[in-house]
């Protein structure tokens, strides 16, 4: 495998976790418009450790 290829597999994996993250992010927000029992707070650090790992992912992928 050439280094362009190896670059463009490792951007794709990357690209495919950050979209993964924004699925869950998305489930988060549909169940806390629909849950009324749900702990906000909870959730509310939950969607900012996900978006931690959504910066890192960019920071990496910016690094190159």
């Amino acid at each position: 495998m050439d280094e362009n290829t190896t670059a463009y597999q490792s951007l794709d994996a990357a690209l495919a976790e950050i979209e993964r993250i924004l699925e869950q992010m998305l489930t988060l927000a549909r169940l806390s418009a629909t849950d009324l029992n749900l702990d906000r707070d909870a959730l509310q650090r939950t969607l900012e450790q996900l978006q931690r790992k959504i910066d890192r992912i960019a920071d990496a992928i910016e690094g190159r």
